[in-house]
């Protein structure tokens, strides 16, 4: 990647720590382009969502080729297996930069994965979504997703299979 691009990259995270910065690098025919996009999460310190309405006006000026974000305050760059399973969903790299050391990492999809073996992570690597990935791989289904990202179990209150069973 190029010094400009990650250097664009590093004043947007710089720009908006202590939360997590987002950002897309889209190709636009004559070269790469960093654009920075807004966090939209409730928890911004903690985990990105990048505004659907930045991501549009990012394809009206390239194709989107990575997604970029930031890990505050990390004493070690390591993906998180979030990470992973989220470019994995994407399809795209995945770029991250730890702030304020500024070290920069890069991801790639891993394509299809084995239903065994994974790491669980709530609403992206659970059950239901070895479900449907089963039928996507073995019959070229494509299944609902309904996976929530809360603990929806814990206190009792909800019962998402009673409700839904027969959906």
């Amino acid at each position: 990647m190029r010094e400009k691009l990650i250097s664009e990259i590093r004043a947007h995270v710089a720009a908006e720590y202590p939360s997590e910065a987002c950002g897309l690098i889209v190709e636009t025919g004559t070269g790469q382009r960093f654009i920075p996009c807004r966090n939209i999460a409730e928890n911004a310190s903690e985990t990105f969502t990048l505004s659907p309405d930045d991501y549009l006006a990012a394809t009206e000026v390239g194709e989107v080729i990575m997604v970029i974000h930031s890990h505050p305050d990390v004493v070690q760059l390591v993906p998180s297996e979030m990470d992973r399973v989220q470019c994995d969903h994407s399809g795209v790299e995945w770029g991250i930069m730890s702030w304020p050391d500024g070290d920069f990492c890069t991801l790639s999809p891993r394509g299809d994965r084995e239903l065994a073996g994974r790491r669980w992570v709530l609403g992206h690597a659970d059950c239901w979504s070895i479900i449907m990935d089963y039928y996507r791989m073995e019959y070229g289904i494509t299944v609902k997703n309904y996976s929530v990202d809360r603990e929806w179990w814990v206190d009792g209150k909800e019962k998402l299979y009673d409700g839904n069973w027969q959906a």
